[in-house]
């Protein structure tokens, strides 16, 4: 293996990426670039990690090595080598206080190779496709020498960045220009590079076959693969519902329900999906029937095979809502449930084991059967979970409803995505 030639390759490469151009992310202020523990930045292929990394690494103008171990030239490496990879970095961009290794779980044994950079001194940063792989050496071998940061596709925020579009909440144009952007966001999702291409059905297809075989069948030694795929395209074609495992062995003539549970949790790992617990009082019942919802709607729109209409915009609205309030779970304190107990609310924020915030995504509220059905559920839910801040996020309309004594906001989804955690505009 030509340790030299692939760490120069990889430094031209990088030298061509255009870092000032690019949407600067939320979280890229999270990563602690002098702070003694690795910086381990998670999320999806392709959504983005790479690149808030070095953004990162350039807005500190820190000198810094780089090594990319999704490069086809490094599939054989083993940690064997990561010595020699080490003395190549030296050699190529010499004297560095920090180090990026990217894409780092396809080494096996790579966790005590970064615990000996950081007894080094070294700062790193690493990223992964994979929580799961990541976690569990992480856990074993760095116990609390790292810090871990999620990163999900763009939010809309990011999006209208990314599209050069400034939000303007305020006159008919501005809002005109925003619902016409948030179609095309619900449409084709938030990863970076697809949203670069007129066509990215072929890119995208190549991204969930990389998700798909290489950081699940191979990572995990899945048995049936086609089991999986077509669990996968099920779940696609099901986003936002509740997820019954006993229903999927059925549909997929599996004989072991646990088979398709751990290949549930596989695909939640590998940032296909997010689960959302059922919320109860009994710790036990928050397990049974998660809902699953896209950790990115581009792909739905590529492998679901669901037309376009009121009810598929609907259910990609309830995703993008989700997405947001899972984002901001830890920012805003919280834990984030549903709420299904003869009726159903879309979200429940819960702090300290008390309900705070109940939220219903309705598409349109144009009919007043939708409307009575809609709050119906909500005051429901209400009593019983003793909550009083009941909100609606719909397409279009803004208001304040009195229903049965409870104050009811409704907030057009715009808002709802453009609302920061702490309640400010973004």
């Amino acid at each position: 293996m030509d340790y030299l030639r692939i760490v120069a390759d990889q430094k031209e490469d990088l030298a061509q990426i255009p870092l000032d151009d690019y949407c600067l992310r939320r979280k890229v202020s999270e990563i602690e670039m002098d702070s003694p523990l690795a910086q381990v930045v998670i999320g999806m292929r392709r959504s983005g990690k790479t690149t808030m990394c070095l953004q990162a690494l350039h807005i500190a103008q820190k000198a810094f090595a780089y090594l990319n171990f999704d490069d086809e030239a490094l599939v054989t490496a083993s940690v064997e080598d990561l010595n020699y990879l080490l003395e190549a970095m030296h050699i190529v961009y010499g004297d560095f206080t920090h180090i990026f290794l990217d894409e780092i779980q396809n080494i096996e044994g790579w966790e005590l190779f970064v615990n000996r950079l950081l007894r080094k001194g070294l700062h790193v940063v690493l990223t992964g496709s994979n929580s799961n792989t990541l976690s569990r050496e992480l856990g074993s071998h760095l116990t609390g020498r790292y810090k871990e940061i999620e990163l999900l596709p763009f939010s809309f925020a990011e999006f209208l960045a990314f599209k050069h579009i400034t939000p303007d909440t305020t006159s008919t144009r501005g809002r005109a220009e925003l619902q016409k952007a948030y179609h095309y966001y619900a449409a084709k999702g938030g990863i970076p590079e697809a949203l670069m291409m007129a066509d990215s059905r072929n890119y995208i297809k190549t991204l969930y076959n990389a998700i798909l075989f290489k950081d699940v069948t191979k990572r995990y030694n899945v048995r049936y693969p086609k089991v999986l795929s077509m669990l996968s395209s099920s779940l696609m074609q099901n986003f936002c519902r509740e997820v019954s495992c006993l229903g999927l062995a059925k549909e997929l003539s599996v004989k072991s329900v646990h088979t398709i549970q751990n290949y549930v949790d596989y695909l939640e790992k590998a940032y296909l999906i997010k689960q959302l617990p059922r919320f109860s009082f009994k710790p036990s019942k928050k397990q049974q029937n998660n809902k699953a919802y896209a950790i990115d709607l581009g792909m739905v729109s590529s492998f679901s095979g669901i037309e376009d209409s009121e009810t598929n915009w609907g259910w990609r609205m309830e995703n993008l809502v989700f997405l947001k309030l899972y984002s901001e779970r830890e920012d805003g304190n919280y834990e984030l449930f549903y709420w299904n107990n003869g009726v159903e609310v879309d979200f429940v924020i819960v702090q300290e084991n008390r309900a705070r915030n109940l939220i219903q995504v309705c598409y349109s509220l144009d009919k007043k059967e939708t409307r009575e059905r809609e709050c119906t559920s909500l005051i429901a839910a209400a009593r019983k979970l003793h909550c009083t801040d009941l909100s609606i996020v719909n397409m279009n309309l803004r208001a304040d409803w009195e229903e049965d004594g409870l104050h009811i906001k409704v907030i057009p989804v715009i808002d709802f995505l453009l609302i920061g955690s702490s309640g400010d505009k973004i």
